[in-house]
């Protein structure tokens, strides 16, 4: 497929909030089904949640049509707060999910690093460039900011995203093994991947 002809801007505007969730509940659903239950207060709570300033978001024209949500300095992509996960959900489930989300966007981030927390395409334009184009987006704003490194955690079972951020550059240099995870989840390892800048 050609490559889609899109623009990036840091922030996605309050209007498309919803579509932001959408996007990142369909991308993330296999991780986040099991954890987390049923799909519409999960997207829901997910698309509340979000710190749209800590989000590169690519359009087409006026759409939406992917993200990569962003980890820098104390701030990151996830915000969303317990009571609103106990209205969706009621009290266990709400703070079950609460927690899971904050364990999801958690990590440490040095300071003269950009860690990509979510790198979400919308389905239909999978396969087009989007999320090389999204990569891109966050390389020069790590360059423009003079931070040293892109960082990301990607599982052992998505070989398709690890080979985008291979060819993008990214390298591997560290392993967090969680065995007891595949049968419910569908993998068990996440690889920690840096790109230096220049």
């Amino acid at each position: 497929m050609s490559q889609a002809l899109i623009s990036c801007v840091l922030g996605i505007p309050e209007q498309d909030r919803q579509e932001a969730g959408r996007i990142l509940y369909a991308a993330f659903q296999r991780k986040l089904q099991p954890l987390l239950g049923a799909p519409e207060p999960v997207q829901r709570i997910l698309a509340v949640g979000l710190n749209l300033d800590m989000a590169l978001g690519a359009y087409t024209g006026e759409r939406l049509v992917g993200l990569a949500g962003l980890h820098l300095g104390s701030r990151h992509l996830f915000g969303m707060t317990l009571r609103h996960c106990v209205t969706e959900l009621g009290p266990l489930r709400g703070l079950y999910t609460r927690v899971a989300f904050e364990l999801f966007g958690a990590g440490r981030c040095p300071p003269d690093q950009v860690r990509i927390v979510a790198l979400a395409v919308d389905a239909a334009q999978r396969g087009r460039g989007v999320g090389s184009q999204l990569l891109e987006a966050v390389f020069t704003l790590a360059e423009e900011r003079r931070l040293q490194a892109v960082r990301l955690e990607v599982v052992d079972t998505n070989v398709g995203a690890r080979q985008l951020y291979e060819r993008m550059g990214f390298v591997p240099v560290r392993t967090y093994r969680f065995p007891f995870i595949r049968g419910w989840l569908g993998y068990s390892a996440a690889i920690e991947m840096r790109k230096m800048l220049p």
